[in-house]
């Protein structure tokens, strides 16, 4: 199995490697360069340019943007808004995403966001808990996406893509829950809403466009693999004494050795326990249709979400911080509608989208550290 794992590091290495200097090297000079394109094919519908399903990362938080965008031009801009409510929280995301056609059919892109998470949290998770909930509010820049895609068939109606993540967010904010108890220390928040990851990301997305007279049809699909640092700290012991050891060290999530990096699996996981990299791989699977009119393109759309593997948080139990160990592989069905608005001038479109997810299979084990693997092996 070391072999194995030494041969999946490496392979890592050698594609995002690449990717990153080629993204990085190549979209200036693009961006740079004349701002029109002689490529005819940009103006096709099936090769929607701009903000469109080709453009950029071409989604949102409620959904995904369709539309005609702004063809012709040589590098898409867009800038997202998106909020998510819940009964206990209030999640804001601001996403950019910039992107530049290569060699007529290849696009290149990189992309960023800033979060910011106001939610509630139960200090103890016990019976005794004395103090309730307590709102907290974290914040900050999310992680750096580079991607490479391509566009093929007779009028580049099909597109596979190569995308990679960098962990620039931070994944191990603290928030202390009572200033007269120094004693519970600073607990790090969930992972959910942490505004980084902590991991290196590799993923690969296909999709197809159907053209129609009316509009059009879009079928697509991602799998997202995780790898995370190998932390330093947290290899022995019980759960509640490797969570402390973590917190006096406070790993980084960074390394440019991909001999460090470790793929997260079912109760495999190697971020630092209690940080935000615990996530495991997640595969999506979307189909939308878009009906096209003279001022807008409206659109509805079905996305799934399967992740392969559970994602861990830690929380204080009767034992102290990190003591209660929650572990969630909840499959997401998704609905969304959303419209672009191609207003006067046409070159800055406008999109507002809404979505409704449904949670299929509520599945989350709680697990107290008698009853916790402690192997190495499992969890180191």
């Amino acid at each position: 199995m070391g072999e194995a794992m030494n041969s999946k590091q490496l392979l890592i290495g050698a594609i995002a490697v690449p990717l990153a200097l080629a993204t990085l090297a190549v979209l200036p000079s693009q961006i740079l360069s004349k701002a029109t394109s002689d490529d005819p094919r940009d103006a096709a519908w099936s090769a929607i340019g701009g903000c469109g399903a080709g453009g950029g990362a071409g989604s949102a938080g409620a959904g995904k943007w369709i539309g005609r965008g702004a063809t012709g031009g040589r590098y898409d801009l867009q800038v997202m808004q998106n909020r998510t409510l819940g009964g206990d929280y209030v999640y804001d995301a601001t996403a950019l995403d910039l992107s530049t056609k290569i060699f007529e059919a290849y696009t290149v892109g990189l992309s960023g966001s800033w979060k910011a998470n106001t939610f509630e949290i139960d200090r103890y998770k016990t019976g005794s808990d004395p103090y309730g909930t307590k709102t907290e509010v974290v914040g900050g820049f999310g992680d750096l996406g580079l991607s490479v895609s391509r566009n093929f068939g007779d009028m580049n109606q099909h597109m596979v893509g190569l995308s990679m993540g960098l962990p620039t967010g931070r994944h191990d904010i603290k928030r202390m829950f009572d200033n007269t108890d120094p004693s519970d220390g600073m607990p790090w928040m969930p992972p959910q809403v942490q505004p980084g990851s902590g991991h290196y990301t590799l993923g690969l997305s296909a999709e197809t466009t159907i053209d129609r007279d009316w509009g059009l049809y879009i079928l697509g699909g991602s799998y997202s693999a995780a790898w995370a640092v190998a932390a330093p700290c947290g290899t022995t012991g019980g759960t509640l004494e490797r969570y402390k050891e973590c917190q006096e060290h406070t790993p980084s999530a960074w390394t440019w050795n991909p001999a460090d990096l470790r793929h997260n699996q079912d109760d495999d996981y190697h971020g630092a326990p209690g940080t935000g990299a615990t996530q495991a791989d997640n595969l999506s699977l979307y189909a939308h249709v878009g009906y096209k009119e003279e001022m807008a393109t409206q659109s509805g759309g079905i996305s799934l979400s399967i992740p392969v593997a559970p994602t861990y948080s830690f929380e204080k139990g009767p034992g102290g911080p990190g003591s209660t160990v929650r572990k969630s592989q909840d499959v997401t069905l998704k609905l969304s509608y959303g419209v672009e608005l191609n207003l006067n001038p046409r070159n800055f479109p406008i999109y507002l989208a809404v979505g409704i997810p449904w949670t299929l299979n509520p599945w989350r084990t709680e697990n107290s550290p008698k009853s916790r693997p402690t192997t190495s092996s499992r969890w180191g």
